[in-house]
């Protein structure tokens, strides 16, 4: 009776394990997802830049 006690705590401490371990290699994927769709979204809003007003005075302003 004490070996089958025995044997069950082993094995749950066993399962415990495995679900810490696929815990974290869910998270570790789903940080990479996360990143590199951050590092996507940044390039992307790098490209599409905002109109800059122009410099100075506008051409049809003609100054005296």
């Amino acid at each position: 009776m004490a070996e089958i006690t025995f044997n069950t705590a082993h094995q749950e401490e066993r399962v415990r394990e495995q679900i810490k371990s696929a815990v974290a290699a869910y998270r570790e994927m789903l940080d990479t997802f996360v990143s590199d769709r951050m590092r996507q979204v940044a390039a992307e809003a790098e490209q599409v830049r905002p109109r800059q007003p122009p410099s100075g005075s506008s051409p049809s302003i003609k100054t005296r």
